[in-house]
C-alpha cells in the first residue's frame, strides 16, 4: 500500500507533499521514522482492508502515526460480516467505509479523541487505559509474561508469535482484536501526551 507523505496535518493542496513510501514490514519503527523526518500528515492511497487473510500492517501504521501525533487521511474496507467498528474508534476516523457492514464514520470521527487506548510502561509492569466503550477500562499488567508479550506486540510482533494463554487473555479484554484470521494489538505507547498531565 503507497502513503502519500506531508509535512502539515492540512488537508490543503498548498501543503508540500513529501514524497510516497509503501508500508513497510516494521510499521512500528517505520512510524517512527517518518515522524522523525518531518511527515505530519499521510494519506493511505488505497483503502485499509479488513477480511480473511488481511494484511495488519496498515492498522499497525494508523495506530502507531496516530500515537506520534500525525494526522492520517484513510478509508476502510470491511469484507467480513459481524465486525464491530469501535474496535478500531481508537484509530483516527476513515473519510468513509465500504463493504459487507455499516460502519458509522459520523460517529466515530465525532467521538473520537487521542490516546483513546494506550499503554504506558513502567519498570515491571504497564497500565492500559481503554476508553472505547462507555467506560475507561484500566488494566494494570504485572505478570513478567504478560507484560513481555504486550512489550513484544506493541513493538510490532506477529500475536502468532505469543504464547496462546497471553493472546487469549489478552482478546478477553478487547485488546488483541480478531476478525477472521486477524489478529491484532489494539493499544498504543504514548509517544506524545496531548494535553497536559494534571487535565488528565
Amino acid at each position: 500500500m503507497r502513503v502519500l507523505l506531508r509535512e502539515s496535518a492540512s488537508s490543503s493542496v498548498a501543503v508540500r507533499s513529501l514524497g510516497t513510501e509503501v508500508v513497510g514490514s516494521d510499521p512500528v519503527t517505520q512510524a517512527a521514522e517518518l515522524f522523525g523526518a518531518g511527515v505530519r500528515g499521510v494519506v493511505l492511497r488505497d483503502p485499509v482492508r479488513l477480511g480473511e487473510g488481511a494484511d495488519p500492517a496498515p492498522l499497525t501504521l494508523l495506530r502507531e502515526l496516530g500515537a506520534w501525533g500525525v494526522a492520517c487521511r484513510w478509508e476502510l474496507r470491511v469484507e467480513e460480516t459481524g465486525f464491530d467498528w469501535t474496535v478500531l474508534s481508537h484509530l483516527p476516523p476513515p473519510e468513509r467505509a465500504s463493504g459487507a457492514v455499516r460502519v458509522d464514520v459520523t460517529t466515530w470521527a465525532e467521538s473520537w479523541f487521542p490516546c483513546r487506548c494506550v499503554q504506558r510502561e513502567g519498570p515491571g509492569f504497564l497500565q492500559i487505559r481503554d476508553r472505547r466503550g462507555a467506560a475507561m477500562e484500566c488494566y494494570t499488567v504485572s505478570d513478567p509474561e504478560l507484560v513481555r508479550a504486550a512489550r513484544l506486540l506493541a513493538d510490532g510482533a506477529a500475536p502468532s508469535g505469543i504464547a496462546s494463554e497471553a493472546r487469549e487473555r489478552f482478546a478477553a479484554g478487547g485488546l488483541l482484536v480478531r476478525l477472521g484470521s486477524l489478529e491484532w494489538w489494539a493499544p498504543a505507547r504514548v509517544r506524545r501526551w496531548p494535553v497536559p498531565a494534571m487535565a488528565v
